[in-house]
Parts: C-alpha cells; structure tokens; sequence
C-alpha cells in the first residue's frame, strides 16, 4: 500500500507534504478514486448542459426567421406592391371579358375599386361608376367578368379561396316573357343582338372553366337552353315539362299546414 501511495505521490496525485502510514495511504487513494467519480459526474452535466444549450440556440434561430418572414409579410410597401399586382391583373381580366361581352365602356380600362367597392370604367369623359352605367344587361354583364376574373386570379395565384361559383339566372334581362323564360330558346329572344349577347355569355363562362380546369366549377341555373353541343354537353339537369328541383313528390309528402 505504500508503494503505491509513494507512486501516485510521484505523479502529483496527491498533494505534496503528505505522508500517510498504511492506513493513511489507503484513505489517500480511496480518497482519489472519489474525486475521479465526481469529475466523471460533472462531465456527464456539462454534456447535458451543452446539448441542451445547442437546442435552445437552435430554437431561437428558427423563431428569428419566423418572426423575418412574417415582418417581411407585414411590410407595408410588400402588400401595397401585391395589392397593386391584384388590381392590376383583374383590370385586365376584367376589360377583356367586358370586350368579349360588347359591354357599355367595355373598350376602355374596366377596374375594381377597392374604395368604393364597385366596378368603374376609365373614360374619355372621367370614371364612370357602374351605378352610372346603368341597363340589367351591362349590370349583369360586369358583374359575371368581375367574378370570372377573381376566380382566375385566385386560381392562377393558388389563393386560398373556394373554387367554385354558382350564378342564378343570369340572362333574365334578355327574356322578355315569363312563357320565353320557360322554354328558354334563343328565339324568343327578340332581339339578334340580345340572342349573340346570351350566346356570349355562356361561351365565356365555358372557356374559363375550361381554361382553369380541374382547379375551377361552376353552376349555373338558368332558363337559357342553348342548342350548341358544347352546351347540351355541360348541361347535367333539365328542370322543364314536370321536372323540377324540388319533386313535386316531396310537397305531396310534407304538405304545408
């Protein structure tokens, strides 16, 4: 036991001045062997620490650029340019549909103003707001390119907005009967102009499903029955002669009190 007290003396393991008898030195090395463990101990902590350290840094790195990106979504100038991207991408939309329609002003820039929340037309004489444009048929008119061309921007933009739209008769204004209304041929209307303008319509709405296929539906309820076969084909009810939407069955059924 002393040989091996003198040895760890040697080494510097124990502290100088010492000189322990047999029992001393065997204290001495025992006394050693538990300072090992406690460093082995602290070792394990400092790891743990570190690791842990690493962890919180590593958090706070994917917060900071979390908060970058939505400050970067906030800034004002970004939305004023995405806003501005909107507006201008549904004005073009939107005079190109009024063009195709023959609508009243359709010739010059159509815009959606935010404001106001209305449809204007860039004149010669100044904006001109729709309310001023007047006639069912231009009403209608605009109203369906405005649609149509939000639905495009929402679709070509991957906006998070329903892709779908659903219109109710929206060629009321050409049927000048309610008998015309039910049969729905373009012979009763009783203007050519009246019966391209309808035909128009439908082809409008037709192409830009077609062109936003399979990312947009639309229904459309109407008394209009068109005899081209790119309408027959998209047509999936016919709701005349005693077919209707609601079966008169169910009336029968549930009679009202």
């Amino acid at each position: 036991m002393l040989g091996l007290h003198r040895l760890d003396h040697r080494l510097g393991l124990l502290p100088s001045g010492d000189r322990p008898t047999d029992d001393g030195a065997a204290g001495g090395l025992a006394q050693h062997a538990g300072q090992g463990e406690d460093r082995h101990c602290f070792s394990e902590e400092h790891d743990a620490d570190s690791g842990h350290l690493q962890r919180l840094e590593s958090d706070v790195a994917v917060a900071q650029r979390l908060v970058q990106g939505l400050e970067e979504q906030l800034d004002t100038e970004t939305i004023d340019d995405k806003l501005t991207h909107g507006l201008s991408y549904l004005s073009g939309k939107m005079t190109g549909h009024a063009q195709t329609l023959k609508l009243e002003h359709g010739d010059r820039l159509v815009r959606l103003d935010l404001k106001k929340l209305t449809i204007v037309a860039d004149t010669v004489e100044g904006i001109t707001e729709l309310l001023r444009i007047g006639s069912g048929k231009n009403h209608v008119g605009y109203h369906v390119a405005t649609h149509l061309a939000l639905h495009q921007y929402f679709v070509v933009n991957s906006r998070p907005v329903p892709r779908f739209l659903m219109l109710d008769q929206p060629t009321q204004p050409y049927y000048p009967s309610d008998m015309a209304k039910q049969r729905g041929r373009l012979e009763d209307i009783a203007l050519d102009e009246d019966r391209v303008t309808v035909t128009r319509l439908f082809e409008l709405m037709h192409q830009v499903v077609r062109d936003l296929s399979p990312n947009f539906q639309m229904i459309v309820s109407d008394h209009a029955d068109l005899p081209h076969d790119w309408y027959q084909d998209s047509v999936r009810y016919n709701w005349r002669n005693g077919e209707k939407l609601i079966p008169t069955t169910w009336l029968d059924d549930n009679p009202t009190p």
